[in-house]
């Protein structure tokens, strides 16, 4: 009979998680009509506040991952025969879960080795690319519901994991957005596909997996997936920084709207975008249905009370695993009253309406690169251009 023995850490982080708030973003202004890669946005924003008191109002992470949240309480209380009758996205998500904890002292162990060589300052210290692969690797990728993640593949010196797993990601095109308006590069996109595996053997082998390539499924982008994972996309930084998230929203934005576009069938579109250094994350959430911006406090990865023993944090572990199958466990807004949704507005639909049209229907998604935007000298639009009379009303 078909036994599952789940990981009792699983359930540790239960009690901590609103340590993980979203504060609801307002946009004064943007850059969004023009022409910009995401690393040249330009974004005002505010933070929504009570009319009264002015404090900074926010949604508990349990309020927006209701559905999660409920789902690995029961969980906590489920027989092995509960789990073998589950939906089978369901027990796979809960199986994915339960596989990185059972071999999470070797993730650990492999996150930190890279990570620790910027620390130590080697001679090859680990750039961007390393930490995006070794994130995808051995905590995000472990975690999602895909079986495949690809890695932009404009980053710069592409190689394989740099913690001697030998493991060499695919590097694909990421690029998102319309070159007349937003647009640019993701560091890590994860396929939603969860493909025909056996469940009962769902531990990774580890031994297995070493000098595997990671596979794609190169049919994700050109069928409807049957899944409910949904893409999930990940911005690598070195350090967060409050300077980056003009970037960070561009494309969360950017990304629900492709996601809304493509699957206009999904029960809401909350889509979220995890941007993440070596020691801490924060979670952007968009709803292109709503036009709500989300963003969250910044949360730490490992546990620093002993600092060379650090070990991950069981409430990440789970809000990240949520957020990567954020299709099944995130609630969405559909129950909030048309008053807070009204006030909870990002205002990003007001400013790009001239735009509108190109945001809500021909964006491009994981593409390898974008056409230049010519913009033509004054002195050669004046050459071609129409002459006026002070009597002119026809222009």
């Amino acid at each position: 009979m078909e036994e599952f023995d789940l990981d009792k850490r699983i359930f540790k982080g239960l009690e901590g998680l609103d340590m993980l708030k979203f504060a609801i973003i307002n946009l004064v202004s943007c850059n969004g009509t023009k022409s910009i890669s995401f690393s040249e946005v330009s974004c005002d924003y505010e933070v929504l506040r009570d009319k009264t008191d002015r404090r900074t109002c926010f949604f508990p992470f349990q309020l927006i991952f209701n559905y999660g949240v409920s789902f690995l309480e029961s969980l906590e209380k489920a027989s092995s025969d509960d789990i073998k009758n589950m939906e089978p996205h369901m027990k796979k998500a809960v199986l994915r879960l339960n596989a990185f904890y059972k071999s999470i002292e070797y993730n650990q162990t492999c996150l930190k080795k890279v990570f620790d060589m910027k620390l130590k300052g080697e001679e090859m210290a680990a750039t961007e690319t390393d930490i995006s692969i070794t994130l995808a690797e051995h905590l995000l990728g472990k975690l999602a519901p895909g079986e495949s993640y690809k890695i932009d593949n404009k980053a710069r010196e592409k190689k394989s994991c740099r913690c001697g797993c030998k493991v060499t990601p695919v590097f694909d095109g990421t690029g998102i957005g319309h070159e007349q308006v937003w647009h640019g590069f993701i560091d890590i996109v994860f396929s939603s596909h969860l493909g025909i595996h056996s469940m009962a053997n769902a531990v990774l082998d580890i031994e297995e997996n070493i000098s595997k390539k990671r596979r794609v499924d190169e049919q994700d982008e050109t069928k409807n997936d049957d899944s409910p994972g949904g893409k999930t996309i990940t911005e690598v930084k070195q350090a967060l920084s409050e300077n980056m998230l003009s970037q960070a929203i561009a494309q969360t934005i950017v990304f629900s709207l492709v996601q809304k576009q493509k699957h206009p069938e999904f029960l809401h579109h909350m889509i979220p975008n995890i941007v993440i250094s070596p020691e801490k994350l924060e979670i952007m959430m968009y709803d292109s249905d709503n036009d709500v911006l989300l963003c969250s406090n910044p949360i730490l990865l490992f546990n620093l009370d002993l600092p060379d023993d650090r070990t991950l944090i069981d409430e990440t572990v789970l809000i990240i695993w949520m957020v990567l199958h954020y299709r099944i466990f995130c609630s969405g807004l559909n129950k909030a009253n048309p008053y807070l949704l009204e006030r909870c507005k990002s205002n990003f639909r007001q400013l790009v309406a001239s735009k509108w049209d190109i945001y809500s229907k021909s964006l491009k998604s994981c593409v390898p690169g974008f056409p230049s935007v010519e913009k033509w000298p004054i002195s050669e639009l004046i050459q071609c251009g129409k002459k006026l009379k002070f009597e002119s009303d026809d222009f």
